[in-house]
């Protein structure tokens, strides 16, 4: 440093002769140094130019929202229209096929036979005979036609549903309750204008059946419902 101040800075080139000033180049870091230094810069400017900046603390991430066009939506519409026509149509053919069991139970018995009247679909009705009562029952002479018997009875269904009406067996028993004379009556022939109507609920059936007289070997009829 005394040297360079001595001559006010002005050196001789070893190599090329020329003389210049050493104080414009003058640095207190070694060259190495300011080549490592500069490399490290630019590496460190780099990697900013690649890394996002860092998020802030508050800062929310947004979440992209999927976008459903026209046609994409009347699609979706339409697929959930045909899946439930589909499954009505399914419901109703189990519902059919199955038509047979639920008559038979007095919750959809009703509903089942109003239902197939609709559709001209048939069904076998729910009975239960034992349901069916006989209110009354009186014996007496045809008053116009001599050897027959006119028996008036009352019936009444008694269950939680309409059923068929039944077929009435009467019979006439001797001493010895030995049947001597029997005869079964179908709906028609003790109903006037029977048109396959089920027996209501509740509500009495007044019968007239007649009957040819077995004689005086009868001792006392009985009925039952088949």
């Amino acid at each position: 440093m005394k040297e360079l101040t001595a001559a006010q800075g002005l050196l001789r080139c070893g190599e090329c002769d020329n003389i210049f000033d050493a104080m414009k180049s003058l640095s207190q870091t070694l060259p190495e140094e300011r080549r490592f230094a500069k490399l490290g810069a630019v590496a460190a400017a780099d990697v900013a130019d690649i890394l996002p900046p860092p998020l802030k603390s508050t800062q929310a991430v947004p979440r992209p929202r999927r976008q459903w066009s026209w046609p994409q939506k009347i699609s979706t519409v339409w697929l959930w229209v045909i899946l439930g026509i589909l499954a009505l149509l399914l419901l109703l053919q189990v519902l059919y096929s199955s038509r047979h069991w639920l008559a038979q139970h007095p919750l959809t018995a009703t509903f089942t036979q109003q239902t197939c009247d609709l559709i001209g679909c048939s069904v076998t009705q729910a009975r239960d005979i034992a349901k069916i009562n006989l209110l009354s029952r009186n014996i007496y002479s045809h008053p116009n036609t001599p050897n027959v018997l006119t028996i008036s009875a009352s019936i009444q269904n008694d269950a939680a549903f309409p059923q068929p009406y039944p077929l009435i067996e009467v019979s006439f028993l001797d001493q010895n309750n030995k049947v001597i004379a029997l005869r079964r009556f179908p709906p028609e022939e003790y109903l006037p204008n029977f048109s396959g109507q089920l027996m209501p609920t509740g509500t009495p059936d007044e019968l007239l059946l007649n009957i040819t007289d077995p004689g005086e070997i009868a001792v006392r009829f009985q009925f039952h419902f088949i």
